[in-house]
């Protein structure tokens, strides 16, 4: 049984890709997951890439049931995204952290509509990621030269690898 906990803005850092956070989204899944609610777990976590090792899950709800799923995440203890940008509250995250293991884990769970296009192109990506190697370490060496510049603060350094994102994303 895994217990959500407040989470705590830190400033954006670089770590290697562990597998403890596959383990980590399971436990998280698991703990989330109800009938009419699936979680996926996407992002750089989920393909092998290092980075800021936030867990990026996606709160995947049938149409109509938006609501029902965040009332469902504030129960379970999470709380409305922390960032001075927010994403919209047509399609919000909520934020949490875990501890697992001994080790504190960050959480953004992202609220979208099962089948929607959002969610088809974060499938696309990650399986994306994981078949090209070479791409999973220029993604890295992005992260890192981004953190090189100094930037820390977690919307900037967010905004900064938005490019290699969407270029990505415009290959598939």
């Amino acid at each position: 049984m895994i217990t959500l906990e407040p989470y705590q803005l830190v400033d954006a850092s670089f770590s290697p890709w562990r597998p403890i956070y596959l383990d980590v989204a399971q436990a998280l899944s698991d703990h989330i997951s109800t009938p009419p609610i699936e979680v996926l777990h996407f992002g750089s976590t989920s393909a092998k890439v290092g980075g800021k090792g936030i867990i990026d899950l996606s709160i995947l709800y049938f149409p109509g049931e938006r609501e029902n799923a965040i009332t469902h995440l504030y129960a379970l203890g999470f709380q409305d995204q922390h960032s001075k940008q927010p994403f919209p509250e047509h399609r919000p995250r909520k934020d949490a952290s875990v501890t697992y293991q001994g080790e504190r884990f960050l959480i953004h769970a992202h609220v979208i509509e099962k089948d929607s296009d959002e969610h088809h192109r974060q499938m696309a990506y990650k399986q994306y990621l994981l078949d090209n190697p070479s791409v999973r370490i220029e993604y890295e060496n992005k992260k890192r030269a981004i953190l090189a510049q100094g930037v820390r603060d977690q919307d900037a350094y967010v905004k900064q690898k938005a490019p290699f994102v969407k270029g990505v994303l415009a290959e598939l």
